[in-house]
């Protein structure tokens, strides 16, 4: 049994250190909050997680949504695609980005608020719904709003979109 135990100690050990990235790059993909007129300063400035899911809208139209990414300079991002097994990759230039969607650092803030949320429409919508369903009312007219809280709570918790057209700027800068 204590063989058993320690394989399995052993075998999770194993899949941690295999399962990080080794490499260590000196750029990352950041993206920057344009100031508006009114702004002068609190510029916002979030860097993606390398090795995460992002997922990008060029202005061609092409989606393009992969885990293996590299930056090769400074305005310039290479993009592998995500079910391919050859190295094809898309060069895309950042100022031809539309949207970008991925995981960010300095975001537990917006989570926290999106779990809450989310965990909060549960008990605020099971009273509201139960008494119309004793009273035989429109149940799903009542449930709706806590379902559709539900949801935004959920989608805060996951990864963000920028939308590079109007408030954000995607740049490449170190560590």
């Amino acid at each position: 049994m204590k063989n058993k135990i320690l394989l399995l100690l052993l075998a999770f050990i194993i899949n941690s250190a295999v399962g990080q990235t080794t490499e260590f790059k000196d750029l990352i993909l950041s993206v920057e909050k344009k100031p508006t007129n009114s702004q002068t300063s609190s510029i916002v400035i979030l860097k993606f997680k390398p090795g995460k899911h992002l997922k990008i809208k060029t202005v061609d139209g092409r989606k393009l949504a992969s885990t293996n990414y590299f930056l090769q300079d400074s305005a310039t991002l290479l993009m592998r695609h995500f079910k391919a097994l050859s190295n094809d990759f898309d060069t895309i230039a950042l100022q031809d980005i539309v949207f970008i969607k991925g995981k960010v650092y300095g975001d537990s803030d917006r989570k926290l608020l999106g779990g809450v949320i989310a965990l909060s429409s549960l008990p605020l919508g099971f009273f509201p719904v139960f008494a119309t369903a004793w009273a035989g009312g429109p149940v799903f007219l009542v449930a709706m709003p806590f379902v559709g809280m539900f949801g935004a709570g959920v989608s805060m918790t996951g990864a963000r979109r920028f939308n590079t057209t109007d408030k954000w700027d995607v740049k490449i800068i170190e560590r």
